[in-house]
């Protein structure tokens, strides 16, 4: 085997990439991450919270520098009325964990390559030849980690995209926020059409702030979201200014070709409901990875074996993104109006249940015996 050989090419360095590069790596695979950008690293705009459970599926320790704080969760209704999510969570500073999961992929024995782009490749049998910013490879497999705009879809003649949410996210220095232990959630139509708005806090002076909407201006709803709360920003200064699409349309259904499997945004691995994709998609890489190494141990690397990675991503993370994508279909829909009679009836369980696609069954129940919510929300609910 040359040097320029490899069992699998992964191409992107967020979450799914590192993830994939890991798995396939320890399956034994050689393998290559290429990452175009000059470091593994937070390049796309992100909130940068999430759960225990991503490190435990992570493998790394949450502690830091991986985590910058605990956090509880409040979300708020357009009246200003909240609920408190008294879950712990981790405000996490997410180069680091990238660049631990790179380590870990390191570790055993993924070659890592940054500053090097992905620009096409032709097909030479059941191989493919690769080419890149900086050289030519052959390799069995491309994993495809490399964004909403992904080249590697594009390249292997995948046109089908989850849908999108436009984000815009400031990074605001000097900030006086009345509750830096949390990170915050603002629903409601006035506030983010079809989306929401959000408030996470990074250390005592430092906070991220973002909006995410669809059939509308990000920018110019994030505007107005800062000078809504100027008592706690209107003294800051903007010091990182970024945007990027977000898939909140579920998981695509042909993620899949011969030599080629798509993860993360390229696949859609994103929980529908909050655009958390930093467990689900590090998810899919590392079940991505194993699916690769079965079709390089076996000598197939056709689309049917390939496709094995939606049997193995089902449970629970397929199920979970196609049921919050049903629960986000009906919310998209409700007035303001509900939204405060929301935030009057429903708990920190329930909130969590709809957003992540959890027992939402169990929510519509509740909801049944609302004299307002059971005909405009619950019977639909129930249908999920």
């Amino acid at each position: 085997m040359q040097d320029s050989d490899y069992d699998a090419i992964i191409v992107g360095g967020g979450p799914a990439g590192v993830g994939a590069a890991k798995s396939a790596a320890k399956e034994g695979l050689r393998t290559l991450l290429i990452e175009k950008e000059p470091a593994i690293a937070a390049w796309k705009p992100c909130g940068e919270a999430t759960s225990e459970g991503a490190f435990v599926t992570a493998e790394i320790k949450p502690e830091p520098p991986y985590i910058v704080r605990k956090a509880n969760a409040l979300v708020f209704a357009p009246n200003q009325k909240y609920v408190s999510i008294n879950q712990e969570g981790y405000a996490i500073n997410k180069t680091y964990f990238l660049q631990e999961l790179a380590s870990q992929a390191a570790r055993y024995g993924s070659d890592i390559h940054v500053r090097e782009e992905f620009l096409g490749f032709e097909r030479e049998g059941k191989i493919l030849k690769v080419k890149t910013s900086r050289n030519i490879y052959r390799t069995k497999v491309i994993i495809g980690a490399d964004g909403y705009h992904s080249a590697v879809a594009r390249e292997a003649g995948i046109k089908e995209k989850s849908e999108p949410i436009p984000t815009v996210q400031y990074i605001m220095g000097n900030v006086k926020l009345k509750h830096p232990e949390s990170v915050r959630f603002y629903l409601g139509n006035s506030v983010a059409p079809k989306g929401y708005a959000w408030i996470f806090p990074k250390t005592d002076s430092i906070a991220e702030v973002g909006i995410g909407v669809r059939g509308a201006t990000a920018k110019v709803y994030l505007d107005k979201f800062v000078k809504q709360h100027e008592d706690e920003l209107g003294e800051a200064k903007i010091i990182d200014y970024r945007g990027a699409p977000v898939p909140i349309g579920g998981l695509i259904s042909e993620a899949a070709k011969d030599n080629v499997l798509l993860v993360g945004d390229a696949a859609g691995t994103v929980v529908p409901f909050t655009g958390a994709g930093i467990h689900s998609s590090l998810a899919a890489g590392l079940v991505a990875g194993k699916v690769v190494a079965e079709a390089v141990r076996e000598g197939d690397y056709s689309e049917a074996k390939l496709k094995k990675f939606y049997e193995l991503y089902e449970d629970p993370w397929g199920k979970r993104i196609r049921t919050s994508l049903k629960a986000m279909r009906l919310f998209e829909r409700i007035s303001d109006e509900d939204f405060n009679t929301l935030a009057e009836v429903l708990d920190e369980n329930d909130i969590l249940d709809l957003a992540n696609g959890y027992n939402v069954r169990r929510v519509a129940m509740k909801l049944l015996k609302h004299p307002i919510l059971a005909g405009r929300i619950a019977a639909s609910l129930m249908s999920i």
